[in-house]
């Protein structure tokens, strides 16, 4: 029989989406998962999945909870960036946020923020 979980699955998600943010997508190493949250290997693939399967959670959780505009923000910027092209389901729930969205300087926004990550490096 397995053990069960012993941590908050909010401050992971947290940590998750922190790291994700700090180095994009395909920046972020699971190796850097592991340090951000303290957690094994083990337990986020048997909680997640996937390095996909976490992005996919913390972004649901931040688009669900409607957290912090910033932080869903900037990983709507990472997954239209790196993941919507080929990932029908983080297109989805990309194209529903935007949909959902009153703010008129969204597209501001979002072109500056782009224009940001391009212009700082990713990385480590």
């Amino acid at each position: 029989m397995g053990r069960k979980k012993k941590f908050n699955q909010q401050d992971v998600l947290t940590a998750i989406g922190e790291t994700f943010i700090t180095y994009g997508y395909e920046g972020t190493s699971l190796d850097d998962l592991v340090k951000a949250t303290g957690l094994l290997r083990g337990s986020l693939y048997s909680t997640f999945g996937s390095k996909r399967g976490m992005f996919v959670a913390v972004l649901k959780q931040n688009i669900e909870v409607k957290a912090n505009f910033n932080t869903t923000l900037n990983l709507i910027i990472i997954a239209l960036m790196e993941l919507t092209a080929h990932d029908l389901e983080i297109n989805q729930l990309v194209s529903e946020w935007l949909t959902t969205q009153t703010s008129t300087n969204l597209p501001t926004l979002i072109g500056e923020a782009v224009l940001m990550k391009g212009c700082v490096p990713y990385g480590k």
